[in-house]
């Protein structure tokens, strides 16, 4: 079963406590692939909209805190951003 953009974020934003590099470099590329792009592909968006979007952002920020290294981006933006996309999938789920 495909994951839908939905739980993308949800996912992105789970992973915000987590330990291990390789996981969630692995989550984070089945994402990119599966998710992110086929959205930009439909929306008729390019790279600078896979590159930039909130759940990449989330993403590239956690490896780099467990890499005790420091990316500057505007995270409560992204968290927020996500927040909002995994709601969608709350409200689909009661309806």
């Amino acid at each position: 079963m495909t994951m839908t953009i939905q739980q993308a974020a949800r996912t992105a934003l789970d992973c915000q406590d987590a330990c291990n590099l390789s996981g969630v470099l692995a989550s984070f590329k089945e994402i990119v692939h599966e998710v992110i792009w086929p959205e930009a592909r439909r929306l008729g968006k390019g790279t600078e909209f896979v590159n930039t979007h909130p759940i990449v952002t989330l993403f590239l920020s956690k490896l780099c805190s467990l890499n005790v290294g420091y990316f500057e981006c505007d995270y409560p933006r992204a968290s927020d951003a996500c927040e909002a996309l995994a709601q969608r999938e709350q409200l689909k789920a009661v309806k």
